[in-house]
Protein backbone atom coordinates (compact mmCIF):
# COMPACT_ATOMS: atom_id res chain seq x y z
CA UNK A 1 0.00 0.00 0.00
CA UNK A 2 1.46 3.37 -0.94
CA UNK A 3 2.63 5.54 1.89
CA UNK A 4 -0.04 8.22 2.76
CA UNK A 5 2.44 11.04 2.22
CA UNK A 6 3.41 9.67 -1.19
CA UNK A 7 -0.26 9.24 -2.05
CA UNK A 8 -0.95 12.87 -1.11
CA UNK A 9 2.11 14.06 -3.06
CA UNK A 10 1.04 12.13 -6.15
CA UNK A 11 -2.45 13.55 -5.85
CA UNK A 12 -1.06 17.09 -5.46
CA UNK A 13 1.20 16.62 -8.47
CA UNK A 14 -1.78 15.49 -10.50
CA UNK A 15 -3.80 18.52 -9.45
CA UNK A 16 -0.93 20.86 -10.28
CA UNK A 17 -0.47 19.20 -13.67
CA UNK A 18 -4.17 19.56 -14.40
CA UNK A 19 -4.12 23.16 -13.29
CA UNK A 20 -1.06 23.79 -15.45
CA UNK A 21 -2.73 22.26 -18.49
CA UNK A 22 -5.85 24.31 -17.86
CA UNK A 23 -3.78 27.47 -17.50
CA UNK A 24 -1.96 26.60 -20.72
CA UNK A 25 -5.25 26.21 -22.55
CA UNK A 26 -6.47 29.47 -21.07
CA UNK A 27 -3.32 31.25 -22.19
CA UNK A 28 -3.69 29.77 -25.68
CA UNK A 29 -7.29 30.91 -25.78
CA UNK A 30 -6.16 34.43 -24.88
CA UNK A 31 -3.85 34.64 -27.91
CA UNK A 32 -5.06 36.66 -30.88
CA UNK A 33 -5.55 34.32 -33.85
CA UNK A 34 -3.95 35.56 -37.06
CA UNK A 35 -4.17 33.85 -40.44
CA UNK A 36 -1.21 34.65 -42.70
CA UNK A 37 -0.28 33.30 -46.10
CA UNK A 38 2.94 32.82 -48.00
CA UNK A 39 3.89 31.15 -51.22
CA UNK A 40 7.15 29.28 -51.07
CA UNK A 41 10.08 31.55 -51.24
CA UNK A 42 13.09 31.09 -49.03
CA UNK A 43 12.16 34.06 -46.84
CA UNK A 44 9.00 32.22 -45.73
CA UNK A 45 11.24 30.59 -43.15
CA UNK A 46 11.19 33.70 -40.99
CA UNK A 47 7.45 33.64 -40.28
CA UNK A 48 7.51 29.85 -39.82
CA UNK A 49 10.36 30.14 -37.33
CA UNK A 50 8.54 32.86 -35.38
CA UNK A 51 5.35 30.78 -35.28
CA UNK A 52 6.92 27.44 -34.31
CA UNK A 53 9.41 28.66 -31.71
CA UNK A 54 6.95 30.70 -29.66
CA UNK A 55 8.12 34.17 -30.67
CA UNK A 56 4.64 35.18 -31.77
CA UNK A 57 3.01 33.50 -28.77
CA UNK A 58 5.13 35.56 -26.40
CA UNK A 59 3.73 38.60 -28.14
CA UNK A 60 0.15 37.45 -27.68
CA UNK A 61 -0.40 36.04 -31.16
CA UNK A 62 -1.48 32.63 -32.42
CA UNK A 63 -0.19 32.80 -36.00
CA UNK A 64 -1.25 30.13 -38.48
CA UNK A 65 0.86 30.10 -41.65
CA UNK A 66 -1.03 28.97 -44.76
CA UNK A 67 0.93 27.76 -47.78
CA UNK A 68 -0.27 29.56 -50.90
CA UNK A 69 0.26 28.62 -54.54
CA UNK A 70 1.56 32.08 -55.42
CA UNK A 71 1.93 35.61 -54.14
CA UNK A 72 -1.00 36.63 -56.35
CA UNK A 73 -3.21 34.00 -54.71
CA UNK A 74 -2.15 35.27 -51.29
CA UNK A 75 -2.97 38.84 -52.29
CA UNK A 76 -6.41 37.77 -53.50
CA UNK A 77 -7.02 35.99 -50.18
CA UNK A 78 -6.12 39.13 -48.21
CA UNK A 79 -8.36 41.28 -50.39
CA UNK A 80 -11.20 38.79 -49.88
CA UNK A 81 -10.70 38.55 -46.11
CA UNK A 82 -9.65 34.86 -46.05
CA UNK A 83 -6.20 35.84 -44.81
CA UNK A 84 -5.32 38.64 -42.41
CA UNK A 85 -1.87 39.28 -43.83
CA UNK A 86 0.26 37.81 -46.61
CA UNK A 87 3.78 37.88 -47.96
CA UNK A 88 4.34 38.46 -51.63
CA UNK A 89 6.33 40.45 -54.13
CA UNK A 90 6.26 44.20 -53.60
CA UNK A 91 5.26 44.64 -57.24
CA UNK A 92 2.08 42.61 -56.64
CA UNK A 93 1.09 44.85 -53.72
CA UNK A 94 2.01 47.98 -55.69
CA UNK A 95 0.01 46.89 -58.75
CA UNK A 96 -3.02 46.04 -56.60
CA UNK A 97 -2.81 49.39 -54.79
CA UNK A 98 -2.52 51.25 -58.10
CA UNK A 99 -5.72 49.52 -59.25
CA UNK A 100 -7.71 50.58 -56.19
CA UNK A 101 -7.21 47.71 -53.73
CA UNK A 102 -6.45 49.33 -50.36
CA UNK A 103 -3.35 47.33 -49.47
CA UNK A 104 -0.79 48.63 -47.03
CA UNK A 105 2.72 47.20 -46.62
CA UNK A 106 3.45 46.54 -42.95
CA UNK A 107 6.88 44.87 -42.89
CA UNK A 108 9.78 44.05 -45.19
CA UNK A 109 10.93 40.57 -46.08
CA UNK A 110 13.64 39.72 -48.62
CA UNK A 111 16.00 42.57 -49.41
CA UNK A 112 18.21 43.04 -52.46
CA UNK A 113 21.58 44.73 -52.16
CA UNK A 114 24.92 44.07 -53.87
CA UNK A 115 26.01 42.23 -50.71
CA UNK A 116 22.92 40.04 -50.85
CA UNK A 117 22.19 38.95 -54.45
CA UNK A 118 19.00 36.93 -54.78
CA UNK A 119 18.65 35.85 -58.40
CA UNK A 120 20.39 35.10 -61.66
CA UNK A 121 19.61 35.69 -65.32
CA UNK A 122 20.00 32.20 -66.77
CA UNK A 123 20.84 31.15 -70.32
CA UNK A 124 21.90 27.81 -71.75
CA UNK A 125 25.47 26.91 -70.82
CA UNK A 126 26.61 27.08 -74.47
CA UNK A 127 24.52 30.14 -75.36
CA UNK A 128 26.22 33.06 -77.13
CA UNK A 129 24.16 35.47 -74.99
CA UNK A 130 26.26 37.67 -72.70
CA UNK A 131 24.87 41.22 -72.86
CA UNK A 132 21.56 43.02 -72.95
CA UNK A 133 21.98 43.57 -76.69
CA UNK A 134 22.34 39.81 -77.16
CA UNK A 135 18.83 39.38 -75.71
CA UNK A 136 17.14 41.65 -78.26
CA UNK A 137 14.23 39.75 -79.81
CA UNK A 138 14.76 36.76 -77.52
CA UNK A 139 12.13 34.79 -75.63
CA UNK A 140 12.16 35.11 -71.84
CA UNK A 141 10.36 32.54 -69.70
CA UNK A 142 8.47 34.00 -66.73
CA UNK A 143 6.30 32.50 -64.00
CA UNK A 144 3.80 35.33 -64.40
CA UNK A 145 3.49 38.33 -66.68
CA UNK A 146 3.03 40.43 -63.52
CA UNK A 147 6.21 39.51 -61.71
CA UNK A 148 9.03 41.50 -60.16
CA UNK A 149 11.61 39.52 -62.12
CA UNK A 150 10.14 40.79 -65.38
CA UNK A 151 10.92 44.34 -64.31
CA UNK A 152 14.47 43.50 -63.34
CA UNK A 153 15.13 41.69 -66.65
CA UNK A 154 13.78 44.61 -68.69
CA UNK A 155 15.76 47.11 -66.66
CA UNK A 156 18.95 45.04 -67.01
CA UNK A 157 18.53 44.63 -70.78
CA UNK A 158 18.05 48.38 -71.24
CA UNK A 159 21.03 49.16 -69.00
CA UNK A 160 23.30 46.79 -70.92
CA UNK A 161 22.90 47.82 -74.51
CA UNK A 162 19.62 46.14 -75.37
CA UNK A 163 16.02 47.16 -76.02
CA UNK A 164 13.49 45.65 -73.62
CA UNK A 165 10.63 46.43 -76.01
CA UNK A 166 11.89 43.65 -78.28
CA UNK A 167 11.70 40.95 -75.60
CA UNK A 168 9.09 38.20 -75.93
CA UNK A 169 7.80 37.22 -72.48
CA UNK A 170 6.01 33.87 -72.19
CA UNK A 171 4.54 32.28 -69.07
CA UNK A 172 6.03 28.92 -68.21
CA UNK A 173 5.85 26.84 -65.01
CA UNK A 174 8.86 27.34 -62.78
CA UNK A 175 9.38 23.59 -62.48
CA UNK A 176 9.99 23.26 -66.25
CA UNK A 177 11.94 26.43 -66.97
CA UNK A 178 15.43 24.86 -66.94
CA UNK A 179 14.31 22.14 -69.34
CA UNK A 180 12.76 24.84 -71.54
CA UNK A 181 16.11 26.68 -71.75
CA UNK A 182 18.00 23.46 -72.40
CA UNK A 183 15.65 22.47 -75.24
CA UNK A 184 15.75 25.93 -76.80
CA UNK A 185 12.06 26.72 -76.26
CA UNK A 186 13.09 29.87 -74.38
CA UNK A 187 16.35 31.78 -74.44
CA UNK A 188 16.57 32.98 -70.84
CA UNK A 189 14.84 33.33 -67.50
CA UNK A 190 15.40 35.14 -64.22
CA UNK A 191 15.41 32.71 -61.30
CA UNK A 192 16.09 32.46 -57.59
CA UNK A 193 16.55 29.36 -55.44
CA UNK A 194 15.61 26.57 -55.76
CA UNK A 195 15.47 27.00 -59.54
CA UNK A 196 18.73 28.95 -59.60
CA UNK A 197 20.56 26.42 -57.43
CA UNK A 198 19.22 23.38 -59.28
CA UNK A 199 19.80 24.91 -62.71
CA UNK A 200 23.44 25.80 -62.05
CA UNK A 201 24.04 22.42 -60.40
CA UNK A 202 22.68 20.65 -63.48
CA UNK A 203 25.37 22.18 -65.69
CA UNK A 204 22.73 22.98 -68.31
CA UNK A 205 22.59 26.74 -67.67
CA UNK A 206 24.80 29.59 -66.55
CA UNK A 207 24.04 32.99 -65.05
CA UNK A 208 25.04 36.11 -66.96
CA UNK A 209 23.92 38.69 -64.38
CA UNK A 210 22.07 39.54 -61.18
CA UNK A 211 19.34 41.61 -62.87
CA UNK A 212 18.00 43.17 -59.67
CA UNK A 213 20.97 45.53 -59.63
CA UNK A 214 19.48 47.35 -62.62
CA UNK A 215 16.42 48.33 -60.54
CA UNK A 216 18.33 49.92 -57.66
CA UNK A 217 21.31 49.32 -55.39
CA UNK A 218 18.94 48.45 -52.58
CA UNK A 219 15.23 47.66 -52.45
CA UNK A 220 12.75 45.33 -50.78
CA UNK A 221 11.70 42.50 -53.10
CA UNK A 222 9.04 40.80 -50.99
CA UNK A 223 7.03 42.25 -48.12
CA UNK A 224 4.14 41.61 -45.75
CA UNK A 225 0.91 43.44 -46.50
CA UNK A 226 -2.71 43.62 -45.43
CA UNK A 227 -5.69 45.86 -46.07
CA UNK A 228 -5.66 49.33 -44.56
CA UNK A 229 -8.92 48.52 -42.77
CA UNK A 230 -7.40 45.47 -41.04
CA UNK A 231 -4.29 47.42 -40.07
CA UNK A 232 -6.37 50.20 -38.53
CA UNK A 233 -8.72 47.87 -36.64
CA UNK A 234 -5.88 45.62 -35.41
CA UNK A 235 -3.05 48.07 -34.80
CA UNK A 236 -1.67 46.18 -31.77
CA UNK A 237 -1.77 42.87 -33.65
CA UNK A 238 0.08 44.30 -36.63
CA UNK A 239 2.63 45.94 -34.35
CA UNK A 240 3.28 42.64 -32.54
CA UNK A 241 3.44 40.70 -35.79
CA UNK A 242 5.97 43.14 -37.18
CA UNK A 243 8.08 42.92 -34.03
CA UNK A 244 8.01 39.12 -34.11
CA UNK A 245 9.17 39.06 -37.71
CA UNK A 246 12.03 41.38 -36.90
CA UNK A 247 13.20 39.15 -34.02
CA UNK A 248 12.98 36.05 -36.20
CA UNK A 249 14.81 37.73 -39.09
CA UNK A 250 17.81 38.49 -36.89
CA UNK A 251 18.09 34.78 -36.06
CA UNK A 252 17.44 33.65 -39.65
CA UNK A 253 20.13 35.90 -41.11
CA UNK A 254 22.65 34.72 -38.52
CA UNK A 255 21.82 31.00 -38.79
CA UNK A 256 21.15 30.28 -42.46
CA UNK A 257 21.79 26.53 -42.41
CA UNK A 258 19.72 25.99 -39.28
CA UNK A 259 16.69 27.53 -41.00
CA UNK A 260 16.38 24.46 -43.22
CA UNK A 261 14.72 22.48 -40.41
CA UNK A 262 11.91 25.04 -40.20
CA UNK A 263 11.46 25.46 -43.95
CA UNK A 264 11.46 21.74 -44.85
CA UNK A 265 8.05 20.78 -43.38
CA UNK A 266 6.41 23.80 -45.04
CA UNK A 267 7.86 23.10 -48.48
CA UNK A 268 8.10 19.32 -48.50
CA UNK A 269 11.69 19.68 -49.71
CA UNK A 270 14.40 17.54 -48.15
CA UNK A 271 16.14 19.31 -45.28
CA UNK A 272 19.62 18.28 -46.43
CA UNK A 273 18.95 19.79 -49.84
CA UNK A 274 17.65 23.00 -48.29
CA UNK A 275 20.83 23.37 -46.27
CA UNK A 276 22.80 23.77 -49.49
CA UNK A 277 20.80 26.72 -50.76
CA UNK A 278 21.82 30.28 -50.22
CA UNK A 279 19.35 31.87 -47.82
CA UNK A 280 17.52 35.05 -48.73
CA UNK A 281 18.55 38.04 -46.65
CA UNK A 282 15.54 39.36 -44.73
CA UNK A 283 15.55 43.00 -43.72
CA UNK A 284 15.66 43.56 -39.97
CA UNK A 285 15.10 47.30 -40.16
CA UNK A 286 11.70 49.01 -40.29
CA UNK A 287 10.57 49.51 -43.87
CA UNK A 288 11.00 53.02 -45.28
CA UNK A 289 9.82 54.65 -48.53
CA UNK A 290 13.29 54.43 -50.09
CA UNK A 291 13.04 50.63 -49.90
CA UNK A 292 9.91 50.62 -52.07
CA UNK A 293 10.12 53.66 -54.35
CA UNK A 294 12.48 52.05 -56.91
CA UNK A 295 9.94 49.27 -57.50
CA UNK A 296 7.11 51.77 -57.99
CA UNK A 297 9.16 53.86 -60.40
CA UNK A 298 10.28 50.87 -62.50
CA UNK A 299 6.73 49.46 -62.49
CA UNK A 300 5.48 52.74 -63.97
CA UNK A 301 8.33 52.91 -66.49
CA UNK A 302 7.49 49.49 -67.90
CA UNK A 303 3.71 49.83 -67.82
CA UNK A 304 2.86 47.60 -64.87
CA UNK A 305 1.04 50.60 -63.38
CA UNK A 306 -0.21 53.77 -65.08
CA UNK A 307 1.91 56.25 -63.15
CA UNK A 308 4.26 56.39 -60.17
CA UNK A 309 3.13 57.46 -56.71
CA UNK A 310 4.93 58.26 -53.43
CA UNK A 311 5.88 55.06 -51.62
CA UNK A 312 4.70 56.56 -48.33
CA UNK A 313 1.13 56.12 -49.56
CA UNK A 314 1.34 52.33 -49.37
CA UNK A 315 3.46 52.03 -46.23
CA UNK A 316 2.18 51.64 -42.69
CA UNK A 317 4.23 54.00 -40.52
CA UNK A 318 6.59 52.28 -38.08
Amino acid sequence: MPHPTLRRSTFAAGVLAALGATAGRARAADLKKVQVGSSFEDDAGVVIYAATTGIFARMGLDVNVVKMASGSAAAAAVAGGTLDLAKGSVIAAVAAYAHGIPFVIVAPSSLYSPEHPTSGLLVRVDSPIHTGADLNGKTIGVASLVDARNLSVKAWVDANGGDSKTLKLVEIPTATVIAAIDSGRIDATAASDPTLFDGLASGKVRSIAEPNGAVAKRFVITAWFTTRDYAQRNADTVRSFRSGLQTAAVYANGHPREMAQYIAPFTGIDEARLREWKRAYVSTAPIVPADIQPVIDVAAKYGFIDKPFPAAEILLPA
